[in-house]
């Protein structure tokens, strides 16, 4: 019984060491994959250029539908959000800019979403200023150059355009320099 016991210890502690003759590999532990294609790349200024849009006036104010920033690449990217706008006087001197965010530009609604855009389409966006109608004799400057910058990227596109935004709703709340601006959309 004793020689039993002995040999059957033995045999447990072997196997125990040796994990019945095979090796214990640990599970591998998945590695989460993302996978981005070209259309999930955030537009850079590189690969955009800056198209103006279909200008008119009425009552005191300019509007600007269809501004839009076009893929000049191979390779399809998105945009999201809004543009940023700043005008620009002579010799690239900054010129005060007011980006005021809005859903709905001239009776166009427009949400934010996620635009794909491929190479050779256009994504849009809207402004709308108020002309120096009802402001006296008040002088806003006007820009020589409008610097256009895509949502996500930080290099403007520069576009030669004189305009003369005013904004606040009377002479004494005068802000120069106003712009009301649409999020991207796709038409």
């Amino acid at each position: 019984m004793k020689l039993i016991f002995k040999f059957s210890l033995i045999a447990i502690v072997v196997l125990g060491i040796t994990g019945c003759g095979s090796k214990a590999q640990p599970s591998p532990i998945p590695t989460p994959t993302t996978t981005v294609t070209p259309a999930d790349l955030v537009c850079s200024s590189s690969q955009l250029a800056i198209v103006l849009g279909s200008e008119s006036a009425a009552m005191g104010a300019r509007g600007v539908s269809g501004m839009g920033f076009k893929n000049v690449s191979a390779t399809s990217c998105t945009l999201f959000g809004y543009p940023k706008v700043q005008m620009t006087g002579a010799n690239g001197k900054l010129i005060k800019t007011i980006n005021t965010r809005v859903s709905t530009i001239m009776g166009m609604p427009t949400s934010i979403s996620i635009v794909h855009l491929q190479p050779n389409s256009t994504a849009h966006f809207n402004l709308l200023y108020e002309s120096s109608t009802g402001y006296g004799n008040a002088v806003c400057p006007t820009s020589t150059q409008v610097e256009f910058t895509p949502p996500g990227s930080a290099v403007p596109l520069v576009l030669p355009w004189k305009i003369q935004p005013y904004g606040g709703s009377t002479i004494q709340t005068l802000q120069c320099g106003e712009i009301k601006i649409s999020p991207i959309y796709f038409p």
